[in-house]
């Protein structure tokens, strides 16, 4: 038995549970990011905590039946490492560039398998990191996004310390669950005002989910009827509903109500001959040139090719779309700026089928959200929408390995392993010797 079941184990034999200290150290390991060591580029104390606990933890019995449950994920991004490397002995890559790639895709690896030996034991764990990761995304903006810390910090520490202090609340007072709807609502209504579109769209939609799966609650006969059809339907809806909440925002922006700032910024990402949504991600149009030029292997770690940074000026112009760029003459990484289009490109088709598969969970655990009472509601339904607009939209750098390891654990663990209404404090533990300690499940 790991110490962790043992811990909580002597409590339930004591006929209470006590103050565990496992908490504190899923509070305390995301803020370990804020330590940043220089090491062939940005290594974070989280990458080498990250290794300690998975070494600590995989000496657990049950440790490798655990992983075994997500074997696909780990078979998917060992491929995705193998044509990476690949690529770079192919393009010969030099080694200050791929040896930081290789090490942020293993390091990315390891978080995902600590995190998972971890997290899933008991629901309190997962509160505790997710209020962990709002401090840290708070206290970590970077002097350069002075003036724009809403868009690069801020609304995920308010989502997250929002939720899991609701999620805390409702333990005691069950009925302030449902306000998650209102509460992430009027969160999306304040950061659309700080200019903040992205985590304007990822929040509304989450308060969208919550507003969904709370009604459907109230109807325990139509909750166990949903089947996967009548999802897809909910899901087309959900995509009608971001269309229109995308167009409420640029009605918003061109009226001034926003700003200057965020006027002048929707007027430069419209002005050409392609939608709002391309206006603000435009570096995917030249991403899939340059993996149309090489499908299969990548072009390299950190992938460098002036050709396309030009095609991607001349691109813009052509589109009728705004230039501004002081350090156009500088740069020569492949533009690419999204998970998926960023490892097809380094890595190869192979790194594109690990985020295509990784892509495909947030809508499953959204299914499993609709047919069950999850006391983490809000967490699970930001987690799933932010990995749902990162994956195609953001770039896989700096910190968001981190968030992204919570984020496919925690909706790994949704669709795998979570159970409707459990105790609360109950540890989630699947090994046999935890089970006999706790017999009942609620």
């Amino acid at each position: 038995m790991s110490t962790i079941d043992q811990t909580l184990a002597q409590s339930r034999e004591r006929g209470r549970i006590e103050f565990d200290p496992w908490v504190l150290v899923a509070f305390a390991y995301p803020l370990t990011r804020l330590v940043v060591i220089e090491f062939f580029g940005r290594l974070y104390l989280t990458d080498l905590i990250g290794v300690a606990l998975f070494v600590f933890l995989l000496k657990a019995p049950d440790a490798i039946e655990r992983l075994a449950r997500i074997k696909t994920v780990f078979i998917l991004l060992a491929l995705w490492l193998v044509s990476q490397i690949v690529t770079d002995l192919v393009r010969d890559t030099a080694p200050q560039d791929y040896l930081r790639v290789w090490a942020k895709i293993a390091f990315f690896g390891i978080q995902i398998a600590a995190l998972w030996l971890f997290l899933p034991r008991r629901r309190a764990y997962l509160v505790a990191f997710a209020l962990g990761m709002g401090l840290a995304a708070g206290l970590g903006v970077l002097e350069e996004y002075e003036g724009a810390e809403w868009k690069f910090g801020y609304d995920q520490a308010a989502v997250f310390i929002l939720a899991s202090s609701l999620i805390l609340a409702a333990r005691f007072a069950p009925h302030l669950r449902k306000l998650a709807p209102l509460l992430l609502g009027g969160l999306a209504a304040f950061v659309l005002f700080q200019n903040a579109r992205s985590a304007f769209v990822v929040i509304a939609l989450a308060a969208v989910i919550c507003m969904l799966v709370i009604m459907v609650e109230r109807w325990p006969a139509l909750q166990q009827r949903i089947r996967p059809t009548g999802f897809v339907i909910l899901l087309i809806g959900g995509i009608i509903g971001a269309g229109a909440i995308s167009a409420g925002y640029g009605d918003i922006a061109r009226s001034g109500a926003l700003g200057t700032e965020a006027q002048v910024k929707h007027e430069k990402q419209t002005s050409g001959e392609i939608s709002l949504l391309l206006g603000g991600r435009s570096e995917s149009l030249i991403s899939v040139r340059a993996i149309a030029d090489s499908p299969i292997i990548g072009h390299g770690s950190w992938a460098k090719d002036r050709r396309y940074v030009e095609l991607y000026r001349s691109l813009r112009l052509r589109l009728g779309m705004d230039w501004e760029d002081p350090f156009f003459q500088r740069r020569e990484l492949i533009p690419t700026h999204s998970y998926f289009f960023g490892s097809w490109v380094e890595a190869g088709v192979l790194g594109a089928v690990f985020w295509l598969y990784i892509f495909t969970l947030p809508f499953i655990a959204s299914y499993r959200l609709l047919k069950s009472r999850e006391p983490l509601l809000p967490l699970v339904a930001f987690l799933a929408v932010g990995l749902v607009w990162a994956i195609p939209f953001s770039p896989f750098g700096s910190t968001e390995r981190f968030t992204a390891a919570f984020q496919i654990v925690t909706l790994l663990w949704i669709i795998r392993e979570a159970r409707p209404e459990p105790g609360w404090w109950r540890p989630i533990t699947f090994a046999p010797q935890a089970e006999k300690l706790s017999p009942n499940r609620r």
